[in-house]
């Protein structure tokens, strides 16, 4: 039999099953790390504080700060807020905070369009670390679907490289006879 450059044969099988083993055995541990681990290298409940954010308003309806998407959002506390129309200042005691947001509290003061709002909050803030730990997780998720996909493709080769070589074997033995 001669030895052909680029292809498999039925003694290559277990090499091949213990590479892509490998090869997923060091993707999930790196997961597995990362999803343990990567909250575990940021900054937490770091204090931060806006002062007169644009564009809000004081009424029935929710004001979600521009803040809140930040990591671990929290402890939202308005310290002021001025009317715009009237360049006035609107008591702190008209909120109602809640989550990432604020709403009009009292009948007292009227629906106020835009108000110059100013607040405290706390946060999580992510180190280079935990965003390369975040950025290696999303790649994982990213390629766990093509690893799967290689994993199949090796396993049906392997497979039908058994049945191929139990045939042509089964051949040989009764064209010989």
């Amino acid at each position: 039999m001669k030895n052909k450059k680029g292809q498999l044969s039925l003694g290559d099988a277990p090499t091949v099953v213990l590479l892509v083993g490998l090869i997923f055995l060091v993707m999930a541990t790196f997961a597995f790390i990362g999803e343990k681990y990567g909250n575990a290298i940021d900054t937490d409940n770091v204090a931060g504080s806006v002062t007169n954010e644009t564009g809000a308003w004081l009424n029935s309806t929710t004001y979600t700060v521009d803040t809140s998407t930040l990591k671990n959002f929290g402890g939202l506390t308005i310290t002021s807020a001025i009317n715009t129309t009237t360049n006035t200042s609107i008591g702190i005691g008209n909120f109602s905070v809640s989550g990432t947001g604020f709403t009009n509290a009292t009948s007292t003061i009227a629906a106020t369009g835009t108000v110059w709002i100013s607040y405290t909050y706390t946060s999580t803030v992510e180190t280079s670390a935990s965003n390369v730990t975040g950025d290696l997780q999303t790649e994982l998720g990213n390629n766990t679907s093509i690893a799967g996909i290689i994993l199949t493709i090796a396993l049906i080769g392997i497979v039908l490289t058994i049945l191929i070589g139990i045939f042509v074997g089964v051949r040989r033995r009764t064209s010989t006879i």
